[in-house]
C-alpha cells in the first residue's frame, strides 16, 4: 500500500510539471523604432534665386540712395543688400565689380535674391528692418517709433520715407547674416529738388 502512494504521487507531480526541464529563455527585445528626423523645408527665397546664391559670408551690408523726392521735405529711401565676392558679381552679370547686388536690375532672380540676403524683418515682410539714429550717438530706434522722422511704406519694405536730415540704417532681418547699412542725410539737402537725388547718401 506503501508503494501505491508513493507511484501515485510520482504521477502527480508529472502530471503538475514537476521535473528538471530547464525553464524558458524569453527572447530578445524588439528593436526601438528611431524617431523620423524633420525635413529642413528649403528657403523658397533660395530656390527662386537660384545659381548663383549670395553666400552670407560674402554679404556687405545694404546700399542706401535716395530714391526718389516727392517734396522738397520729403525722400525715400531705397537699400538693396550687396554682395562682396568678385567670382559672385562675374557669375551674376557684373563681371567689372568686386562688391555687388545680388542681380542686375532686369532679371527676374534679383527679387528672391534680394530676399533672402535681407530676411525677414519684424513686419513679416521680405526685407531689412530700419532705424534711425536719432540723438547720433550711436543708438539706433526703429522707425515709426516716437522720436524718429522716418516710417515704413507697406507695400515695400526696402522704401523708406524720412522727413528731416539724419541718419539712417537698414539692417538684415530674421534669417538674414544680419548685416547693416546706412545713409546720412545732410541739413543743406533739404528744401530743394535734385537733379540726381541717388548721390544725396552719404555712407552711415
Amino acid at each position: 500500500m506503501r508503494d501505491l502512494t508513493i507511484l501515485a504521487l510520482i504521477v502527480g507531480l508529472s502530471a503538475c510539471g514537476g521535473g528538471s526541464s530547464a525553464p524558458t529563455q524569453p527572447g530578445p527585445a524588439p528593436a526601438p523604432t528611431p524617431t523620423p528626423v524633420p525635413t529642413p523645408t528649403p528657403n523658397p527665397y533660395a530656390t527662386a534665386c537660384g545659381v548663383p546664391l549670395p553666400s552670407f559670408d560674402d554679404s556687405y551690408g545694404f546700399g542706401v540712395k535716395v530714391q526718389l523726392e516727392p517734396t522738397v521735405n520729403k525722400k525715400v529711401l531705397n537699400a538693396s543688400p550687396l554682395v562682396k565676392n568678385p567670382a559672385y558679381c562675374a557669375a551674376a552679370g557684373m563681371p567689372s565689380r568686386s562688391i555687388c547686388n545680388t542681380r542686375t536690375e532686369d532679371v527676374a532672380q534679383r527679387a528672391p535674391c534680394d530676399h533672402y540676403l535681407s530676411g525677414i524683418a519684424d513686419t513679416g515682410l521680405p526685407g531689412p528692418n530700419w532705424f534711425e539714429d536719432v540723438d547720433d550717438n550711436g543708438q539706433l530706434v526703429k522707425c515709426g517709433e516716437a522720436g524718429t522722422h522716418c516710417k515704413l511704406k507697406p507695400e515695400n519694405q526696402y522704401l523708406l520715407d524720412v522727413v528731416a536730415p539724419g541718419t539712417y540704417v537698414a539692417c538684415g532681418g530674421k534669417g538674414s547674416p544680419g548685416t547693416c547699412g546706412g545713409c546720412v542725410l545732410k541739413d543743406e539737402t533739404w528744401g530743394v529738388i535734385h537733379k540726381n537725388p541717388s548721390g544725396l547718401c552719404s555712407p552711415g
